[in-house]
């Protein structure tokens, strides 16, 4: 299975600007590998970000196809999701250090950051624990490496809930976003211009405040008791509890489609040493390992240094709604805008054009190919053969995940 339906509007937007922040976080290697979606996060950046323009003209571009239903483009959309949340969370963190601030706007309402801190006792305990764990880790994945058969993975299916106490146990859930009503009109129409800095700071939150009131009981599609244009908080809102929540239900319970449960537990799901300490784990380790074997080996046999930005101008060409790139880009960037002008697509106009634009890309990205061997945001002199060192995709994946 794969998503249902393309974005539009709001949701594009804010798609379009995740895809987009994937450029910088890809070639700076910063939070651009999900741990919780393994399959994406173990390829190669190059491979990453082809999937990542494979998914953006899927989900935005109004006569392309959906995304392909394979596991690493459902792999990459979730990551996108996870993307997103990160770069929330980061938000929220500096939020304070964002320059000309209002006090109003960062304590509208405070992060909870109340915890109770371990003892010296449950520290120690802790400690045992993990070594516990991690010896245990240790041995099997010394026979992993022997070849010991942990048999094939599958996961049983579970039915859908439907009784009335599996209503009420959800409804219980989502009254951490819903209880005590959505914000008023009157209270969003009250809240003062922002200054430069002040939009800034609270940047991905306006952007993920305007997807979810784009969700409304005429365009929402799951269970329509819980349109996200009703939950209790707006862009101000610094808990991200609350956003995780909202926007999981937003861009994956009510979108995406993830097939059998073997292929979403294939999907989501971080791995580590408690993966390996746990035998009942295990065969989903080799299934992991099978798939990002395969998926690197059949990417790198078809990779072209010489193309080795071309995807990163893709999702450039469709998502960016800023005039910039490096140095080896110049001529690229200005020839492509220059035909959107042309062709009275206003480049710089965020949520439209998406499919315009990628028509545009196709028509000119071979006449303008020069500079493509160079990473998108790469300086003047960079060495080409370390940058090509460090771009070049393997063969295999890792020992362990």
């Amino acid at each position: 299975m794969a998503p249902r339906r393309k974005l539009t509007g709001a949701q594009a937007e804010l798609f379009a600007a995740v895809c987009h922040h994937y450029i910088n976080e890809a070639e700076t290697d910063c939070n651009d590998t999900p741990e919780n979606v393994p399959i994406f996060s173990h390829l190669s950046r190059a491979q990453r970000l082809k999937l990542v323009a494979d998914v953006a003209i899927g989900m935005l571009c109004e006569d392309e196809p959906l995304p392909p239903d394979t596991v690493q483009h459902n792999s990459t959309f979730r990551a996108i999701i996870q993307i997103l949340f990160t770069a929330l969370e980061v938000e929220v963190d500096t939020q304070d250090e964002s320059g000309d601030v209002g006090e109003d706007l960062l304590n509208y309402d405070e992060a909870d950051r109340s915890c109770n801190p371990r003892t010296a006792q449950e520290i120690e305990d802790l400690k045992v624990k993990n070594a516990l764990i991690e010896h245990r880790a240790e041995k099997n994945l010394k026979k992993l490496k022997k070849g010991k058969d942990v048999g094939e993975f599958h996961v049983e299916e579970k039915e859908t809930p439907h009784g009335l106490e599996d209503m009420l146990s959800v409804a219980n859930q989502l009254s951490r976003i819903f209880q005590g009503g959505a914000v008023s009109k009157r209270e969003r129409d009250s809240i003062r211009p922002l200054n430069d800095d002040e939009k800034y700071a609270f940047d991905w939150r306006i952007l993920c405040d305007a997807a979810l009131q784009q969700d409304t009981p005429i365009n929402s599609t799951f269970r329509d008791a819980f349109p996200l244009c009703n939950v209790n908080f707006d862009w101000r809102c610094s808990k991200c509890d609350k956003w995780y929540m909202a926007l999981n239900l937003l861009l994956d319970t009510k979108l995406m489609d993830y097939g059998s449960a073997t292929d979403k537990a294939l999907i989501i799901g971080e791995v580590s040493y408690r993966s390996y300490a746990d035998p009942s784990q295990l065969p989903r380790v080799k299934a992991l390992e099978r798939n990002i074997n395969l998926l690197m080996k059949v990417y790198a046999s078809s990779w072209d240094p010489k193309l080795l930005a071309i995807d990163e101008r893709r999702i450039y060409a469709i998502c960016s709604n800023e005039l910039y790139g490096g140095h080896y880009h110049r001529k690229w960037i200005v020839g492509f805008h220059e035909v959107c002008v042309a062709r009275g697509i206003n480049f710089q106009e965020p949520g439209k054009n998406y499919q315009a634009r990628l028509d545009i890309f196709r028509d000119t990205k071979d006449d303008l190919i020069d500079g493509c061997e160079y990473p998108f945001g790469c300086y003047k002199d960079e060495d080409i053969e370390r940058v090509h060192r460090s771009w070049t995709p393997m063969e295999e994946g890792p020992k362990e995940l």
